[in-house]
Formats: C-alpha cells, structure tokens, sequence
C-alpha cells in the first residue's frame, strides 16, 4: 500500500515539528532516568504519543512546548514504573 503525497507532506511536517522537540525531549528522559537506555525508551514512546496527537500539531509552540515537557515527563515515569516491576 503506497502512501498518498498529501499523506507523506502531512507525515513529514508532523515529523519536522516533532525534531524540533526531540533534544529537549530526551534531556528531560535522561534528567529524570539517569540511564540513556532508558531515557530513550521514554523519548521513542513519547514522540509517538505525540504524533498521534492531532491537536499537538495545531497549538502554538509555546503551548507545544509544555505538551512536550508533560508528554516526556509521563513517559519517563512510566518507563522507570516498569523497570521497577
């Protein structure tokens, strides 16, 4: 099944707003985690969950920001619960 153009300028503007974010992203994993290992995990699922995130991709970057900071948090937490178990 081959993506559609529209579908791949929508899918590579998602990503290009998402690298904006990616760094900071991680150094908030890796502040809470301690581990790069982990902090990655927590960064990989975070992008995703942001990507799947229509309304992210519509909110000024200064909104975009602290979705990012929560998003990246939640996901660090997450990932340090379940290493824990």
């Amino acid at each position: 099944m081959e993506m559609t153009t529209t579908k791949k300028q929508e899918l590579q503007r998602k990503a290009d707003v998402l690298k904006q974010y990616e760094v900071y992203g991680y150094q908030i994993a890796y502040y809470l985690l301690e581990n790069e290992q982990l902090a990655a995990q927590a960064a990989t699922q975070a992008l995703l969950e942001l990507l799947q995130d229509e309304q992210f991709f519509i909110q000024p970057q200064t909104h975009q920001i602290q979705i990012t900071k929560q998003v990246f948090m939640k996901q660090s937490l997450l990932t340090k619960m379940s290493k824990m178990k």
